[in-house]
């Protein structure tokens, strides 16, 4: 569960004073919360919260997280964690780090989910993206036909992109297919 000092910033919450943040999962059903309480001059969070380590007895945890600020262009500033673990500089925090804490997403180690797509994956991810650009906001590219307002030139341009990914993702599948084929000892 991610803890983000720029919702809570966006809510006018850090100051002084204390709240309660909860998650949800898609189906609306609450999965989890935490007891805020912002003290000294909103300069440090502490987060209270129940743990439950595994085969063992729930633990009441307060977790105090420190805010640091960098200035903006146009004036202000703008919040940061300070991860609890590595002092480093961060707008999230995630639960999961010894002893039932938040860190940082290193500290922590949460990957993007990008992290871990293998090949063809990153080659549908880009094909979707360059399909995106020519559905203009429809649902789906029906391929043929070229956007209004986009120029021919851009159109054949990203046309071409797409079936070069659709022939590099064969190649891919091909490659994929012949290794597993190896693997179970089927001669082709």
């Amino acid at each position: 569960m991610a803890f983000d000092v720029r919702q809570i910033a966006k809510k006018g919450l850090l100051r002084r004073g204390a709240f309660s943040w909860q998650w949800s999962n898609n189906y609306g059903e609450k999965i989890g919360s935490v007891g805020v309480r912002v003290a000294g001059d909103p300069e440090r969070v502490i987060l209270a919260y129940q743990w439950t380590p595994y085969n063992g007895e729930p633990r009441h945890v307060e977790c105090s997280l420190w805010i640091a600020h960098s200035p903006c262009n146009y004036g202000g500033s703008r919040p940061w964690f300070l991860c609890p673990s590595c002092g480093r500089r961060c707008a999230l925090v995630y639960y999961g780090a010894p002893g039932g804490r938040y860190a940082c997403r290193r500290c922590v180690r949460v990957t993007y989910l990008s992290q871990c797509d293998d090949e063809m994956a990153r080659l549908w991810r880009r094909q979707r993206k360059l399909e995106r650009k020519l559905a203009e906001g429809a649902d789906e590219w029906n391929g043929w036909e070229r956007p209004k307002g986009m120029h021919q030139k851009t159109f054949d341009r990203l046309r071409n992109q797409i079936w070069e990914l659709e022939m590099r993702r064969d190649e891919v599948f091909e490659t994929q297919a012949a290794s597993l084929l190896g693997r179970l000892g089927v001669l082709i």
